[in-house]
């Protein structure tokens, strides 16, 4: 059993989840939280993530979460389900002084994708279970892990160091003669469709020279860096906060207006 020490902090409790708000579920893991962490502040970072959609969450989390304030715990369950046939490992992941409590089903790969040579992660063994039942884990297994952090317990102690993470393959841009050909890997609730490239990794390919993208009887030539710089109704190129290529239209849905859903192909021509 982990040794547990005295806290003197407000605690910080993120959640991440597919369950909606229809439902108990957020109700009885807050109640939990409530009732284990002295201090605790709970804050909801989204529960209607889609059903079982990994890098949908992954992609939130990477936005919201990861400035968050040292000592900040947060419990992401998206399809975390345990049983015999499942074989994915309940895990606690330390960055930047922060704590991550989740499932290595593919998530915190693309989670921490760009920073994994910085993050410790442990297998989560030697936390008992509340439950005999694995249906659960966010209320029966994550809430009493967040309980340790909180009361300063080691994250060594709670586990096995894990070496690696399961990496889930993502489409990757590629690049053909003068053509850079993208993909869209996530559409937010405005209609703004995020693109696999990031502002970095779009201007080394460009390397100073111009693109065009044609879309829908639409040509754009310029990266716009509000979307109050094109009339309303007119389509852009802008870079979201967390640095990635974003289509946009000023005001209405480019998700609806340009027919880009996830996974749909967005190819630039660049030119000198």
């Amino acid at each position: 059993m982990p040794q547990r020490k005295t806290k003197k902090y407000m605690q910080l409790i993120t959640l991440t989840s597919d369950w909606g708000y229809a439902d108990q579920y957020v109700g009885m893991v807050k109640a939990k939280l409530y009732s284990l962490i002295e201090d605790a502040m709970v804050i909801d970072i989204t529960h209607d993530v889609d059903k079982y959609n990994i890098s949908q969450g992954a992609f939130i989390v990477r936005n919201a979460c990861l400035n968050f304030p040292p000592k900040t715990i947060h419990i992401i369950d998206i399809n975390c389900t345990e049983s015999e046939k499942n074989k994915y490992q309940h895990v606690v992941i330390k960055y930047k002084e922060q704590y991550f409590i989740c499932t290595d089903n593919g998530i915190c790969g693309l989670i921490f994708k760009n920073v994994l040579s910085e993050v410790e992660c442990v297998g989560i063994t030697n936390v008992p279970q509340d439950s005999s039942y694995f249906t659960f884990s966010a209320l029966d297994l994550f809430c009493r892990v967040a309980q340790y952090i909180s009361q300063g317990v080691d994250i060594y102690e709670m586990g096995f160091r894990m070496e690696s993470l399961i990496k889930l393959n993502e489409f990757s841009f590629t690049k053909s003669g003068d053509y850079l050909n993208c993909s869209v890997f996530y559409v937010d609730s405005y209609g703004n469709a995020f693109l696999n490239i990031t502002i970095e990794e779009f201007e080394e390919v460009l390397k100073g020279r111009n693109f065009e993208l044609k879309r829908s009887e639409t040509k754009i030539t310029k990266i716009s860096k509000s979307y109050d710089e094109v009339p309303e109704g007119m389509p852009l190129i802008t870079v979201a906060s967390g640095g990635e290529i974003q289509i946009a239209i000023n005001r209405a849905s480019a998700s609806d207006l340009l027919g880009l859903q996830k996974g749909s192909q967005v190819t630039f021509e660049i030119t000198n």
